[in-house]
């Protein structure tokens, strides 16, 4: 008998799981940027930064090829014509034209007839980005200045902590955070995130109570973060999972934001049910769009704090040199 308990247990989870990826599956289909419909802003941009980032990574190189980025230029133009006639310029049309500009203007491009074509249409384009984009000189020394002297002194101080102060971190210093945070890579440089953050107690409880590891702290909190990444930004079928791994890198990023400025934070987990995640939507306010990576509480710490230990493995068990399979 307990076999079999055992054995429907096991099943019961297989199909909580497909209910999971038909879920997942359902939002791809509605909010991804499979259609490629450059009309619509959000998408556009996250397409136009793809493409502007691959003439930053061309003009970076110290070895160019001969003739190479050229393609991409001429796909970036049409996707900033696009721009100008629906009349809705975003960031990465106004830092598309600027990387364009940049690009048309390299020494090895000036004179060839391809600069001057895109040259006469950027005319047209009465837009532009007051930003530095496309690429830049970084020393050896500028890159070790901003080394840490001892980046295990920051690495291991951080622990995560469920008791806080009572007064608030101001709304100021989280924005800091997220704008430290934003340091983080992404693919093709999409920057596809988006932070939902509230200090209202009551708004606090309200989407607490949907997620399942806050038992015992979750009352205190004062400040509450959603973590969430902007669907639109994916088009490729096999990009069906790349805004996980963008946002866990970015709320990796902004934990470790958080610590620098001496805020403590907690990590709390939404791997939850369609069903659940349907009621915290209808509950606060989140684009359909906007996938939900995790929540974070953070506050300042107390004076004398307790943590868990929560040793770490042997660095030997996660680290093995890549070898030819035999």
């Amino acid at each position: 008998m307990k076999k079999l308990l055992s054995r429907i247990r096991s099943y019961g989870r297989l199909l909580k799981a497909l209910n999971g990826f038909i879920y997942d599956f359902k939002r791809y289909y509605l909010y991804s940027a499979w259609k490629a419909d450059m009309n619509d802003i959000d998408l556009r941009n996250y397409h136009a930064v793809k493409v502007y980032h691959s003439l930053e990574k061309s003009m970076s190189f110290e070895n160019r090829k001969e003739g190479s980025g050229w393609n991409s230029a001429f796909v970036l133009l049409d996707i900033l014509k696009i721009a100008k006639e629906t009349g809705e310029i975003g960031y990465h049309d106004k830092a598309g034209r600027r990387v364009l500009n940049k690009f048309i203007g390299l020494d090895e491009n000036k004179n060839t007839p391809q600069c001057g074509h895109i040259k006469a249409e950027l005319l047209n384009l009465d837009f532009d980005s007051l930003e530095d984009h496309g690429s830049k000189e970084y020393s050896a020394e500028e890159f070790n200045n901003g080394v840490l002297t001892s980046p295990e002194s920051f690495f291991f101080s951080r622990y995560s902590l469920r008791e806080f102060r009572t007064d608030y971190v101001d709304e100021e210093l989280v924005m800091r955070a997220v704008s430290l945070a934003m340091k983080s890579p992404s693919v093709c440089h999409r920057q596809a995130w988006h932070v939902y953050h509230t200090m209202e107690s009551s708004l606090i409880q309200k989407v607490l109570k949907y997620q399942s590891g806050n038992r015992g702290f979750g009352e205190r909190v004062p400040n509450l973060m959603i973590v969430t990444t902007d669907m639109k930004a994916f088009m490729p079928g096999n990009e069906h999972f790349q805004h996980w791994i963008d946002g866990g890198m970015f709320s990796m990023s902004l934990v470790y934001a958080l610590h620098s400025l001496g805020v403590a934070s907690c990590c709390l987990n939404w791997s939850q049910s369609p069903s659940i995640d349907r009621l915290l939507r209808s509950s606060v306010k989140i684009k359909p769009n906007h996938t939900v990576m995790m929540m974070i509480a953070l506050g300042w710490p107390k004076e004398n704090n307790k943590v868990c230990i929560s040793a770490r493995r042997p660095v030997n068990e996660v680290y093995s040199a890549l070898q030819n399979q035999n």
